[in-house]
């Protein structure tokens, strides 16, 4: 959305008032104001999209997410933990694009550890999912999926589906994503160190789970 500088004669009163609001939104002036006037005249800014998106998807999130900060900009971070040894905290991160495109976001997923062991066992994980994305729904998305899995580190797009959907559906679908990597993470490692039985049991999981999603991203 293009933006131009406007001149304004407004009341030094509504300024402040506008400052005040601007201020607990944690927004500067003009962007107050500009979704102020794009309310009044119920046009959608790209800003009120990504928020309608993060807080559909912070209302979904199960009892299993911790949301480490509230949603500002195109952002969300959220954790869970993993019942392994010590219990490492497992943090998500949850980017959604601002413009309409083939692809909504980007997911994020990260371990502070240097356990050489648990960087192993979630690199198996890791490449098992992406595996069995690759097999089940590569073919229904609207764009190819990329990834980047290194260091106990996983990171996927998140594609935009081809049919319309609304923005709270499009939170909502990402927060079942989330859900359904988590609990399957947990899954696996639940059945280490057979790995056989984790593979098992997150090829079943996962199998059961996508053919309950209503949206694929």
């Amino acid at each position: 959305m293009n933006k131009s500088i406007y001149s304004l004669v407004l009341s030094d009163d509504v300024v402040d008032a506008v400052d005040a609001l601007a201020r607990t939104e944690g927004m500067s002036r003009s962007a107050m104001i500009n979704r102020i006037l794009a309310e009044r005249v119920a046009y959608t800014t790209p800003e009120m999209r990504l928020r309608d998106i993060l807080q559909s998807l912070a209302r979904s999130m199960n009892g299993e997410f911790m949301l480490t900060e509230q949603p500002t900009g195109s952002t969300l971070s959220a954790r869970t933990s993993l019942k392994y040894r010590y219990k490492p905290t497992v943090k998500y991160s949850v980017e959604i694009y601002s413009e309409n495109g083939k692809r909504a976001g980007q997911l994020r997923i990260s371990f502070r550890t240097q356990n050489a062991q648990l960087i192993a066992d979630l690199m198996g994980f890791f490449r098992r999912w992406a595996a069995l994305e690759q097999k089940y729904i590569a073919d229904k998305l609207s764009n190819d999926i990329v990834y980047t899995i290194a260091d106990g580190r996983f990171e996927r797009t998140l594609n935009m589906p081809s049919n319309q959907i609304t923005d709270d559906e499009l939170g909502t679908a990402v927060a079942e994503y989330m859900a359904m990597f988590d609990g399957a993470m947990k899954a696996y490692f639940a059945e280490l160190p057979d790995e056989n039985s984790a593979q098992t049991a997150v090829n079943r999981l996962y199998k059961q789970a996508i053919s309950q999603q209503n949206v694929i991203i």
